[in-house]
């Protein structure tokens, strides 16, 4: 017979979605797991016959039913890294047998739009289904943050079994029921592995908003029950911090997408109240190590995730993440130093390394300088590609504004050797970062073509 799991651990009466306002007519603010199955069960009977589904939701609860409805259904889940129309149409063209379902206005002319939203809701069944083990049930891509997205095929094998180590190593011990407030999209691994997977098997209450702005994220987490958890990202973190608003007592963070440094981790423990867990992972994998940044500087590795290495050609270590729940050893973009049997430390990305005019350098270490010249609110230092004429780092910033471009210059040339000062440096009104926080390397020279045409046209 083939071997089966349930598509959720939790008690029939448990609270799963904590919603904003009533996702249907009778709908209670606190979902419970009965009638999250009995909305799976009627939407998956109403969706179109196809094989594949873009799944565009927003909000998180119709996500959550969305995703679990097209499993149910024997379809996969595409997850795209955003919702822009290119995405969109490369999937559709890669995945011919695909529609888009959505719980908004969403309009395509390029394949059918099924409305989550306006499905029937209702369903005489509770039960909670067994799901098939090796049933592929998603395509999770990369951020494409150095090149084109490319596919990560996920079963339920890989999500059931890694989400029950994630929620050891993630949540407290206690057991407790946590509400959870997530503000990174649920189309993202991080976002899906803590607020989409892990409320199906631990005692983990999410709420369906997705807030963006420092207000909102204090008003939604106020509106939550105790004891909070925050799922968040660097980027978020470090605007809420600068914000300088009061937030409710949050028990426990959870960060991921960026390196966090530890001044930035005990600030938010600082304004939290609450203890910080930084997760390292990607796309390929999921999430495999944590560690306490504020007060910690090793990983430490989840249990049943193994790393190895090989040497390549070129003499450069190559290392590998493996687990029984992965259907291959999967190579990672990192560096690692291990330090004994559970602990390692990451010592840069594969492509971190540059050199120029003879000296080797860190991009992740003249990024990390970048963002603690005091005025800089967000940036990046990157190396453009070779057709743009230029074999140094560029900078892309967005300042306060009592901060200057050449004030940045100066403080980073403090610390520089001038051949790794960045040129140009621009500044922004925004960086062009994705919903999940991350930056496109597409994106930034997107950015610097903008700048050299502007620099032509004056």
């Amino acid at each position: 017979m083939e071997p089966r799991a349930p598509l959720t651990l939790r008690a029939p009466d448990d609270h799963l979605i904590h919603c904003s306002r009533p996702p249907y007519p009778g709908a209670p603010r606190q979902i419970q797991v009965r009638d999250f199955c009995r909305h799976v069960h009627a939407l998956a009977a109403a969706l179109p016959e196809q094989r594949y589904c873009i799944n565009l939701c927003e909000n998180r609860y119709w996500f959550m039913v969305s995703f679990c409805a097209v499993i149910v259904r024997g379809q996969c889940n595409l997850l795209p890294q955003n919702r822009a129309e290119g995405t969109q149409a490369w999937l559709l063209e890669t995945y011919p047998d695909s529609y888009l379902l959505s719980d908004h206005g969403l309009e395509s002319a390029a394949a059918e739009v099924f409305r989550a939203d306006r499905a029937n809701t209702h369903s005489e069944s509770t039960q909670i289904p067994d799901i098939p083990l090796d049933q592929q049930v998603a395509l999770a891509f990369t951020s494409g943050s150095t090149g084109q997205p490319s596919p990560n095929l996920k079963t339920w094998r890989t999500f059931f079994e890694s989400t029950r180590i994630n929620a050891t190593h993630m949540l407290d011990t206690t057991g407790e029921q946590h509400y959870a407030l997530a503000t990174v999209p649920p189309q993202h691994m991080w976002g899906l592995e803590t607020s989409v997977l892990m409320p199906l098997q631990a005692r983990l209450c999410v709420s369906d908003e997705k807030p963006l702005f420092p207000q909102d994220i204090a008003r939604r987490l106020a509106a939550l029950p105790a004891p909070r958890l925050l799922i968040s990202t660097p980027v978020h973190l470090r605007a809420l911090v600068r914000s300088g608003l009061s937030f409710p007592k949050t028990e426990r963070i959870l960060c991921a997408t960026a390196p966090l440094d530890e001044a930035l981790a005990a600030e938010v423990e600082r304004v939290f109240e609450g203890t910080l867990v930084e997760v390292f992972g990607c796309s390929e994998v999921g999430s495999m190590a944590r560690r306490e940044t504020a007060r910690e500087t090793l990983w430490t590795r989840f249990d049943g995730i193994d790393f190895s290495s090989n040497t390549q050609d070129d003499g450069t270590r190559q290392w590998q993440a493996s687990a029984a729940h992965l259907p291959a050893a999967q190579v990672l973009q990192d560096a690692i130093e291990l330090h004994g049997e559970h602990q390692f430390r990451l010592t840069g990305r594969a492509t971190d390394m540059i050199e120029i005019a003879g000296k080797r350098g860190s991009l992740s270490a003249l990024n990390q300088l970048l963002m603690q010249v005091p005025g800089v609110i967000d940036g990046a230092i990157f190396m453009p590609e070779k057709h743009t004429g230029t074999t140094r780092p560029v900078a892309l910033f967005e300042l306060e504004p009592d901060c200057s471009k050449d004030a940045v210059l100066a403080a980073l040339a403090r610390h520089l050797d001038p051949v790794f000062l960045p040129r140009p440096c621009i500044v922004v009104d925004a960086m062009p970062r994705e919903d999940n926080g991350k930056l496109r390397h597409a994106r930034l020279l997107e950015a610097l073509a903008q700048h050299r045409q502007r620099s032509t046209e004056h």
